[in-house]
C-alpha cells in the first residue's frame, strides 16, 4: 500500500509541477516556441517595469541582449520540459504503469526546473545590474505598487 501512495503523490506532484509551469508559461495547446518566454511572472513583470523606466539607449540594448541570451539559452530546457511532458502522456496512457519511469521523469523535470530557474534569476540579475539606483528605486516602488493593488482585490477574479 505505501508503494501505491508513494506512486499517486509523485504522478500528483509531476503533474501539478506541470500544469503550472504550463499555466506560468502559456504552454497549453497550440502554444509554443520562444514567444512563450513572455509569459514568465518574473520576466513579464521586469519588462513591462523597465518599459516605464526612463533608460538609455545602452540600458536599453545592454537589457535586450540579455533578454535574447536568455531566450536562447533557456529553449533546450522548455524542449526538454516538454518532451518530458509527452513521455509523462505517454506513460499515463501505458497498459500498465511503470512507477520507476514517472520517477526518473520526475527527478529530470525537476532539474530542469532549476536549471531554468537558474537561467532565469541570473538574466534578471544582470538586467537589474545595468539600471541606476535611482531607477531601483523606482522599480522597488513600481513592484511595492503593485502588491498593493493586489492586496486590495484590484487583481481578483483575471
Amino acid at each position: 500500500m505505501k508503494l501505491f501512495n508513494k506512486t499517486i503523490l509523485i504522478t500528483v506532484v509531476l503533474m501539478s509541477a506541470t500544469l503550472a509551469f504550463a499555466h506560468e508559461t502559456g504552454l497549453g495547446p497550440g502554444d509554443s516556441g520562444p514567444r512563450s518566454l513572455q509569459k514568465m511572472p518574473m520576466v513579464e513583470h521586469l519588462i513591462r517595469a523597465v518599459r516605464r523606466l526612463d533608460l538609455s539607449d545602452d540600458q536599453k540594448e545592454s537589457i535586450r541582449n540579455i533578454m535574447w541570451d536568455m531566450k536562447t539559452e533557456i529553449g533546450p530546457v522548455m524542449a526538454d520540459m516538454k518532451a518530458g511532458r509527452e513521455q509523462l502522456k505517454e506513460l499515463i496512457k501505458a497498459e500498465e504503469y511503470d512507477q520507476g519511469a514517472v520517477a526518473e521523469l520526475a527527478g529530470k523535470e525537476g532539474d530542469l526546473a532549476a536549471e531554468r530557474m537558474i537561467i532565469t534569476s541570473r538574466a534578471l540579475a544582470d538586467a537589474l545590474a545595468t539600471l541606476t539606483d535611482e531607477q531601483r528605486a523606482q522599480l522597488e516602488e513600481m513592484e511595492a505598487q503593485r502588491r498593493q493593488c493586489r492586496s486590495d482585490g484590484a487583481g481578483e477574479g483575471i
